[in-house]
């Protein structure tokens, strides 16, 4: 039976030979992707602004001052604001108190307003800083994290007017953002330059106050005006034969208020400009949508991506037969995965801006010119390490048949990791191609263990560098007591071949554990090395050697 005939038979080799021809598939078909160094292209490096504060101010005294009142009395988990004289029907909703409730008397007028006190200081800040505010209740005392360039004196100026400051002591008043909120922002940006078809941009979190940006292929006036332009909002209405009709654009949405589960169930709040929401209601009136809500779906989308397709609720149907309304809220439903889907929302609801300004602090280029010698000068640098591998194995061993199982296996071993480097869509870098080489030359290592255990039976060497493989697989043989070198099946190989093995798990073990760090705590392009070296240590240890020694037993046993 011929070599080739047998290795078909042995399910290890038959493995290997898979893997290889899925991963040669896979390159073909999915293409290998590179990163800024051997691309070319821009960086960026983006500052979150941003801080963290207590606040001391009472809700009371803000009410007043927001509508010049006469007085404020609270009830219980409401305020009751005296203002004299009338005022505008739309001024609480302005303000953020949606659905405060006016009662017009003589010569003054009352406005209920149910919130807690948190929300008011929130509506305060908001209206005056014009940047989000949310509470932060993972710290004690609480929190409210501004999303926007704010100094303590600038917030001291702020409260002034209301009576309020910030608490003394360092921890009352904390530069940064929280990490949800870094979380939210890499994830709009991901969205983002997903949605541009920009696959596999890194974007990356440095100390929850810096984020950077690799584009490869794109200038650096181009990368910031990608990161910084919102994306286009758009409302549409179901009108017949699921055909749908243009309502609104972002620019009528005026406020979007962060998701907060009400009546079990997570929604979005957010309000359309006066002239929006007459021409929110005329569209739902002349599509049958306040008539019959469930034959006229309301569909929002960002950039032509749908994000978000309901019925009208039939409240909000039957009020918009009598009169426009501003207020409204996309409800998606409860949980945590209703959670997830409100958040995701809010942003697409503010038309894929960031949740928190960033300034944009560092900036760089690669030419594509640069990015192409780059490539090529690590391709060349590949090949010699391959070269020289097979010169060191050949010097080793003195005879063809050992190098060139040894080479091929190194060779398609970075095939593997290639295939699955272009399935999952990741970037090639300097970084990565650096860890090839290294686990090129490590998995040499491990295959002249596995070649020395099966031909000294882990004896000493003395001067086999000098004897042919003839010489020593005799030697082998009689050691073992066997007719031919190693025969593949007997249980003197197969103990030679578990005492390499145990040498190459640990050695694994090690190498993936001494990975770890690098991979979890995300230093910018370490990453791509530890996740390569890991990713070739699994692939070389459980699929290449197994291969390789049921090959290098039957290129022995035929000796």
């Amino acid at each position: 039976m011929s070599l080739l005939e047998e290795l078909s038979k042995d399910r290890r080799v038959v493995l290997y030979a898979v893997f290889v021809a899925l991963a040669i598939i896979s390159i073909g078909f999915f293409g290998l992707k590179f990163g800024l160094d051997l691309e070319g292209g821009s960086y960026l490096q983006l500052q979150l602004q941003g801080a963290e504060a207590q606040i001391d101010v009472s809700p009371e005294n803000i009410l007043e001052v927001q509508f010049n009142a006469t007085s404020v009395e609270k009830h219980g988990q409401s305020y009751v604001v005296t203002v004299p004289g009338t005022v505008e029907s739309t001024l609480t909703d302005d303000l953020g108190y949606i659905g405060a409730k006016i009662a017009k008397g003589g010569n003054s007028t009352k406005i209920t307003i149910v919130a807690l006190p948190e929300t008011i200081i929130i509506n305060y800040l908001k209206k005056n800083l014009d940047a989000d505010v949310k509470l932060n209740v993972e710290v004690a005392p609480v929190r409210y994290e501004i999303r926007t360039n704010v100094t303590r004196e600038s917030l001291d100026a702020l409260l002034a007017p209301v009576g309020g400051r910030v608490p003394p002591g360092e921890d009352a008043f904390v530069m940064g953002v929280s990490r949800e909120t870094v979380d939210e922002t890499k994830k709009v940006l991901d969205s983002k330059l997903n949605r541009l078809g920009l696959q596999d941009i890194k974007v990356r979190v440095v100390d929850n106050k810096y984020i950077l940006i690799d584009l490869a292929g794109m200038d650096v006036a181009a990368a910031q005006e990608v990161v910084g332009k919102p994306g286009k909002f758009e409302i549409r209405i179901q009108t017949e034969n699921n055909q749908s009709m243009h309502v609104l654009y972002g620019d009528a949405v005026v406020s979007v208020e962060i998701p907060d589960p009400s009546n079990g169930g997570w929604g979005v709040p957010f309000a359309l400009s006066e002239e929006g929401a007459a021409v929110f209601q005329k569209a739902a009136i002349d599509s049958g949508a306040t008539r019959k809500p469930q034959e006229h779906y309301i569909s929002m989308y960002l950039d032509k991506d749908e994000i978000f397709s309901a019925p009208l609720a039939p409240e909000l149907a039957s009020s918009l037969e009598k009169a426009p309304s501003r207020s409204m809220q996309a409800t998606v439903g409860g949980g945590d995965a209703g959670s997830a889907k409100a958040k995701e929302l809010y942003i697409h609801l503010r038309e894929g801006a960031l949740p928190v300004n960033v300034e944009v602090v560092g900036s760089g280029q690669v030419s594509a010119a640069l990015g192409k010698q780059f490539k090529l000068q690590m391709v060349i640098a590949g090949f010699i390490a391959l070269l020289a591998v097979a010169g060191m194995i050949y010097y080793r061993y003195r005879e063809k048949r050992i190098v060139l199982p040894m080479v091929t296996t190194s060779f398609f071993e970075v095939v593997m990791m290639l295939g699955v480097w272009a399935l999952a869509g990741w970037q090639l870098d300097l970084a990565s191609l650096a860890g090839i080489i290294m686990v090129i030359g490590t998995g040499v290592d491990q295959l002249v263990i596995i070649t020395d255990e099966l031909m000294k039976g882990g004896e000493a060497v003395a001067s086999s560098a000098q004897r042919s493989i003839k010489e020593r697989a005799a030697d082998a043989a009689e050691k073992a007591e066997v007719g031919k070198a190693v025969a593949t099946t007997s249980k003197v190989y197969l103990a030679r071949l578990s005492r390499a093995f145990i040498i190459i798990l640990g050695a694994a073990a090690t190498t993936c554990v001494a990975m770890l760090p690098l991979l979890v705590m995300g230093f910018g392009a370490l990453t791509g090395f530890a996740l390569i070296i890991i990713l070739g240590v699994i692939l070389g240890t459980f699929i290449a050697r197994p291969a390789y020694g049921r090959i290098i037993g039957h290129i022995l046993a035929g000796n």
